[in-house]
């Protein structure tokens, strides 16, 4: 881009002028116009005013932003519209001058005497002018482009401080009217120009702290003529995040005027081209510039200004008129004049700008167009005027304009022209299948191609130049441009290419081999052999992953002559020992044999080479004759190797060849021995540890197997690994590595086993995956095992397990026994010990066992507290006493289920006190307000077990807590031995229990926590008399709660008789309220005696099942009673009865009342008979008592409710 002016290539953005901020050094301080011909240095960071308020904040806030660099952001089509209106910000002083508008007169010395003729002023820049660089014929000046970009703005911004340094009125009013007349001498110049002129007053002090700053300010607009809105603005003390606000909106204010102001320049140049003609040239004394150059000057200002009003359609639509009439008017200019260059660097410039303002609007391929357009236009130029192309100066041309091209595009962000992929998104529904791939945009890498390209034919054409007339448009004479070092503007170029090519997915890797391979020949050229040699190397890498090995050998064969050349030794054998692959039989013919490699020093080198680095000659295979193999078995593996050599040598023969293994294997190594047959398959079955001779000479193309056996003694992964094949000679040693991870055989013999069968070599397939990988398996156990459990395990019993270990290896064995112990989450669960040793030890020495016998030995497990399966894993670990290497496992699970030993279930029952209640009518203590009221109870436990028949309670322990103010006694039952019919019956126990309320408080219920241990023991059996397996165990029944209801008035249901002559009933109304309760008391023949759900609820079954948990709920006749009553005939008989079949009966507080009832049962011998019921109604409360059974003789039926007496014959 160095070759065109920069104001050309920049992007064109409104430009704003701030004066006022900045130090006087470096800035404009005289009241004179700027130099237009001095081209403008790089922009510098301006330093701020440090006397001026808050001058650093604000330079800040106005440098941030867009500079109208050669690719411009903020003009992309999507970015304009996120974006605040922007401006090109350029820092000058308070005094700045405008450029002049028009040129100085001239003095009268200057001009002739002769000459009566009136000179008309114009612009300094303008062809009418004599001292401006393009008169008299000139189109454009880069100095137009810089006038605009640098000198004269759109807005021009002043700042002044109000003045404060004095309270005086007088002095504050005369600072006032001298800054009045400064700022309208200030903004005449820019008032005459149409330049927007704003003032921006800054203020130290706020209007609280000066409450005449608003009346100043009003004088100060009302003086200068500026409005509020736009003219003058004020600027009180503000933070940095105030100010930054506050320039963004003044630069929103001023946009819409910014625009305004470019677009009345466009109408002036509209207008001027509009009168088709030149201006009055009559009083010049040369040949003008013609109309059609003065309507093309006047063309291309218009789309400048279109471009500064970021109307990039618009611009493009005006550069490509430009760009046509350009066209036609170069041809009328003489190709040996100045003009003729200027036209052509003017042409370049509007096809740049053309193929830019595409970019800008997403139009990839529209740029690529302009860009062939403006080829094939110049192209077809040079033909008209110089009758060839086939010269430096077109070539030089042409390689400057892909070189300008790739640098923009270098610019241009992904979202327009991505970097790594070769070119542009293109969508084939809307150009079409047959789009000429010519118009693709590709990115900046294949454009850098190309100039390197037109940089070499410019090369190849510089001795062209001596045959006039010759093209010098950026060009060097004849003479200079045969002295030209064109090579490295060439390796340059290419290196750019290649640093593109290189970015990305890794998609373009042919691309950078090709480019790398142009760099390596262009530094070859240039006798740069170390860089050629990298990039040798670098195309060859491609070309050996893609497998192009004919373009490969070509590499190859220029990178040996750059090794020589260099001096690189071990490099030169790596590319000779590559070649010697018949892959690259065209190129070899001049390799030596590898025998003869003499170094010129005669010193004898060593060097190894990577196979994965080249295209290796040989080839190897490895495998396994089978994928697992038990330890102390033996292996058999096969090495299978080809030579693919050049045919010009007969024969290779390598000094020895090493295999490597990973894990417990030691490598092979075959050594050369000529002596040997050369069989198709050798076959070795010596110890591996030794090295092995076999012969090594191979022919081109030709394929030796060799195949070995060996015993392994380790556990584990054995994988072959690598092949190391040495080549030797007198002064060289070269040894080529082999990764059997990355190597390639022919296809045919991969995973192949090669036997012999009649005489004839056989390729047999391994039916398994990866031949290499062997797997080392411990050897099967000849041994058992035996763990003699019976049933489950109990919670908290110490078990005993009885194991036998029986040797059936063919000899003596020694081992040790390796406990492991898991609950059914993994972790570890319990406490064990063996037997005579009473500390735990997971490791226990078995000794040793003769074959065909046994030992035994018992393990002690206590078992957990709460139920789960238990995983106890013994492992028996040993080796045969003629072969102690090998260890051999064997391992035995044996699952434990712990449960719960006993099934507990258990019946609250009321129970009738015997003892009369005290009455509350007398006084006990002073304290008492009722007397203590005592209620009977009766616990009826059932203990059942899985197996009971080997399952013994022993003894038992049964405890009851008291709660808050009451007091639980239990009366019977504690210490009496358990009750069973049979062995194999459920045990039964019955506890009754005394609960008295001890306190004055009232309580309506109260619960007790029972607590009931069992100690129990398991039963010998008939093989096992062993005193240790019956020890005793202690089983703990988790805590149940018992309710009591304390002050609810119930009836109990008692019986004296039940023969067949008369059934004696007794109830008990008892009150133990504090009330005098009214009931009516009704006898119901009609209506057997049926429980309601409460009492059926109330007199639940409680259990605990072998989890643990409480199941709890209504009793099913089936569950409870007994044969008897299961069995027996149930009925429903007539009564005949004795006493009151309905009775009024008052209760007094704290007493029970007695009613009988004598029952003739009618017509009935025997057997369960249900009985009447007894309707017991509050007459106060509303609500019906319930009646309770208070005896064993009742029996009740929980599915009906009904109340049953066994009645006797």
């Amino acid at each position: 881009m160095e070759v065109y002016p920069y104001e050309y290539l920049c992007h064109n953005l409104p430009l704003m002028l701030v004066g006022g901020l900045t130090a006087a050094a470096g800035q404009q301080t005289s009241a004179r116009a700027p130099d237009l011909s001095i081209p403008d240095s790089p922009k510098a960071i301006p330093e701020a005013d440090t006397a001026f308020p808050f001058s650093s904040d604000l330079l800040k806030a106005f440098n941030h932003g867009p500079d109208g660099l050669i690719w411009e952001e903020s003009a992309v089509k999507h970015e304009k519209k996120n974006n605040s209106p922007i401006f090109r910000t350029v820092q000058v002083a308070k005094t700045y001058v405008l450029p002049a508008k028009k040129a100085a007169p001239m003095s009268p010395l200057s001009t002739s005497s002769a000459s009566s003729k009136v000179r008309v002023l114009h612009s300094p820049l303008s062809p009418l002018s004599q001292e401006s660089p393009l008169y008299p014929d000139g189109l454009i000046s880069p100095f137009w482009l810089k006038k605009y970009r640098n000198h004269v703005p759109a807005v021009f911004i002043s700042f002044y401080q109000l003045f404060f340094e004095s309270e005086d009125a007088q002095i504050k009013s005369t600072q006032d009217t001298e800054l009045v007349k400064q700022i309208n001498d200030f903004k005449r110049q820019f008032t005459e120009r149409n330049i927007k002129f704003v003032v921006v007053i800054v203020s130290t002090k706020t209007i609280l702290q000066s409450i005449d700053v608003n009346d100043r300010i009003a004088f100060l607009r009302k003086g200068t003529g500026l409005d509020a809105r736009s003219g003058l603005f004020l600027l009180p003390p503000s933070s940095p995040l105030e100010i930054q606000l506050f320039v963004k909106e003044l630069k929103q204010n001023l946009y819409p005027y910014a625009i305004e102001f470019y677009g009345a320049l466009i109408k002036h140049a509209r207008k001027k081209r509009g009168k088709n003609g030149t201006p009055n040239s009559s009083l010049l004394d040369v040949q003008p510039l013609s109309s059609n150059g003065w309507n093309l000057r006047y063309e291309f200002k218009q789309a400048v200004f279109a471009e500064y009003r970021q109307e990039i359609d618009i611009a493009i639509k005006l550069y490509g008129g430009v760009y046509e009439a350009l066209l036609d008017y170069i041809d009328s200019i003489p190709i040996n004049s100045s003009r003729w260059l200027d036209s052509r660097m003017l042409l370049d410039i509007v096809a740049f700008k053309i193929l830019k303002c595409n970019l800008y609007l997403g139009q990839p391929v529209m740029a690529q167009k302009v860009f062939n357009v403006h080829i094939e236009s110049v192209s077809a130029l040079i033909e008209r005027h110089f009758s060839t192309t086939q010269t430096y100066s077109y070539f030089n041309w042409k390689a400057k304009q892909y070189q300008l091209l790739a640098e923009l595009l270098d610019l241009v962000p992904d979202s327009i022209s991505q970097k790594n992929v070769p070119f542009a998104g293109v969508n084939k529904a809307i150009v079409g299948s047959d789009f000429p791939s010519a118009n693709v945009l590709h990115h900046a890498g294949y454009q850098y191609l190309n100039a390197a390209r037109n940089t070499i034919e410019r090369a190849l054409h510089a001795s062209d130049g001596i045959m006039k007339p010759y093209d010098l448009y950026l060009a060097l004479s004849p003479d200079q441009e045969q002295k030209y070092d064109h090579a490295s503007i060439v390796i340059s170029l290419l290196e750019s290419a290649y640093s593109r090519f290189s970015k990305g997915d890794g998609s373009q890797t042919r691309m950078q081999s090709f480019v790398a391979f142009e760099i390596a020949k262009a530094h070859f050229k240039k006798e740069s052999y170390q860089d050629a040699l990298k990039y040798f190397s670098l195309a060859a890498s491609v070309y050996r992953q893609e497998k192009w090995y004919k373009i490969l050998g070509s590499v190859l064969s220029e990178a040996v002559i750059a090794a020589n050349r260099l001096g690189n030794k071990d490099e030169l054998i790596k590319l000779q020992f590559e070649l010697l692959s018949n892959e690259f039989r065209v190129h070899n013919s001049r390799i030596p044999i590898i025998e003869k490699f003499i170094l010129e020093d005669g010193t004898k080198t060593q060097c190894n080479i990577s196979a994965d680095s080249i295209i290796p000659f040989v080839s190897v295979h490895f495998a396994f004759s089978s994928a697992e193999v038990h330890v102390s078995s033996q292996i058999t593996g096969q090495l299978t190797i080809q030579s693919n050599h050049t045919s010009t040598i007969r024969k290779i023969t390598p000094s020895s060849v090493k295999v490597s293994f990973e894990g417990s294997l030691t490598p092979v190594t075959l050594v050369h021995d000529g002596n040997v047959i050369s069989d198709r398959i050798q076959r070795y079955t010596s110890n591996i540890d030794q090295t092995l001779e076999a012969n090594l000479s191979f022919e081109p193309g030709e394929v030796k197997t060799f195949e070995f056996a060996e015993l392994v003694k380790s556990l584990g992964i054995i994988k072959a690994s690598q092949v190391q094949i040495e080549f030797e000679a007198p002064a060289l040693t070269v040894t080529l590595n082999i990764s059997l991870d990355n190597n390639s055989f022919a296809s045919n013999n991969i995973s192949r086993w090669f036997v012999t069968e009649n005489e004839k070599v056989i390729a047999q397939h391994i039916p398994f995956l990866n031949p290499r990988i062997l797997k080392v398996i411990p050897k099967q156990p000849n041994f058992e095992i035996n763990a003699q459990l019976k049933g489950p395990a109990y919670l908290g019993e110490k078990l005993i397990v009885p194991i036998t270990f029986t040797n059936k290896e063919e000899d003596q064995i020694d081992g040790q026994i390796t406990i492991l112990t898991e609950d059914s989450e993994g972790h570890r669960a319990i406490d064990y010990f063996w037997d005579g040793h009473k500390e735990e030890n997971s490791v226990l020495a078995l000794g040793q066992i003769k074959s065909l016998s046994s030992v035994s030995h018992k393990l002690f497990l206590s078992m957990p507290s709460e139920a789960s399966d238990l995983v106890v894993t013994v492992t028996v670990a040993y080796h045969i006493m003629t072969d102690p290497d090998i260890q051999i496992s064997k391992t035995c699970v044996i699952d434990i289920p712990v449960i719960l030993p006993f099934h507990v279930t258990y019946d609250l029952t009321p129970r009738i006190y015997p003892q009369i209640w005290k009455s509350p009518f007398f006084i006990y203590d002073l304290e008492s307000h009722c007397p203590p009221i005592t209620k009977r109870w009766c616990l009826s436990t059932t203990i059942d077990a899985v197996d009971l028949t080997h399952l013994k309670i022993e003894d038992y322990s049964f405890e009851i807590s008291n709660s808050i103010g009451v007091e639980c006694n239990i009366v019977s039952g504690a210490g009496e031995r358990l009750s069973q019919e049979s062995s194999s019956d459920a045990y039964t126990h019955n506890f009754i229990l005394d609960v008295t309320n001890i306190d004055q408080v009232e309580r309506r219920n109260t619960n007790a926590d029972a607590k009931l241990s069992l100690t129990w023991r398991r039963t010998s059996t008939d093989d096992d008399n062993d005193d240790e397996s019956n020890s005793l165990n202690k089983f703990f029944l988790p805590m149940f709660k018992l309710t009591f209801p304390l002050l609810e008035p119930r009836v109990l249901l008692d019986v004296e008789s039940t023969s067949s002559e008369l059934v004696h009933l007794i109830y008990y109304i008892e009150n133990v309220t504090s009330h005098i309760l009214t009931f009516s008391v009704t006898l119901d023949l009609n209506n057997e005696m049926s429980l309601s759900y409460p009492i059926r609820h109330q007199l639940r079954q409680h259990s605990y099942n072998q989890d643990g948990t409480d199941q709890s709920g209504s009793r099913q006749s089936s569950d409870i009673h007994g044969k008897d009553f299961q069995q027996g005939s149930r009925s429903q008989a007539n009564f005949a009865y004795e006493g009151a079949k309905q009775i009024g009966v008052r209760v007094l507080p704290y007493t029970a009342r007695r009613l009988e009832y004598k029952l003739l049962p009618l017509a009935v011998t025997s057997g369960w008979q249900r009985i009447p019921a007894l309707r017991v109604y509050d007459t106060h409360f509303k609500k019906s008592l319930s009646v309770f059974p208070a005896n064993e003789k009742f029996k009740i039926d929980f599915k009906t409710g009904g109340v049953f007496v066994n009645i006797s014959s």
